[in-house]
């Protein structure tokens, strides 16, 4: 009988160890998660304020070319929550000038940890998110070359 007992002394220490790795295992697996999920969530803020920032300088660019009243600035910097955006804007006639072609772009760096050995050109160009908007408007009014019933 006390070869049996002394067989399972030390069983419960390591039944205790491995239910502690695994434990450790699905804290560490959670706790990425979690950090993915708020550098999702940060990343998605930053490209809806560059959204927000390409359609107010979108929409003055189109009153622009329609009464010629509003000045856009060509480029602006803009800091919003602690990240830098540069917005431009441009506007230029096509064809004889009943066409105006518009061009935004909103541009910002994803902050992030850079060490020195990757601040290189190319891992510098790949933190950088920019978004490109295109359209164009007609100096003429719409409800020009429409008949009346």
């Amino acid at each position: 009988m006390t070869r049996t007992a002394s067989a399972q002394q030390g069983v419960a220490l390591i039944e205790a160890l491995i239910a502690s790795a695994v434990l450790g295992i699905g804290l560490v697996g959670a706790t990425q998660l979690t950090l993915r999920t708020l550098n999702t969530a940060s990343e998605n803020r930053q490209h809806t304020v560059a959204q927000h920032l390409a359609q107010e300088a979108m929409d003055c660019l189109q009153v622009q070319a329609r009464t010629a009243l509003a000045v856009c600035p060509p480029q602006t910097l803009v800091q919003v929550q602690g990240v830098r955006y540069q917005r431009e804007a441009s506007s230029k006639p096509r064809g004889d000038g009943a066409l105006t072609d518009l061009h935004v772009r909103v541009q910002w760096a994803a902050p992030g940890r850079r060490s020195a050995a990757a601040a290189d050109l190319q891992s510098q160009a790949s933190s950088d998110k920019s978004i490109d908007w295109h359209s164009s408007t007609s100096a003429l009014p719409g409800w020009l070359g429409v008949s009346s019933p």
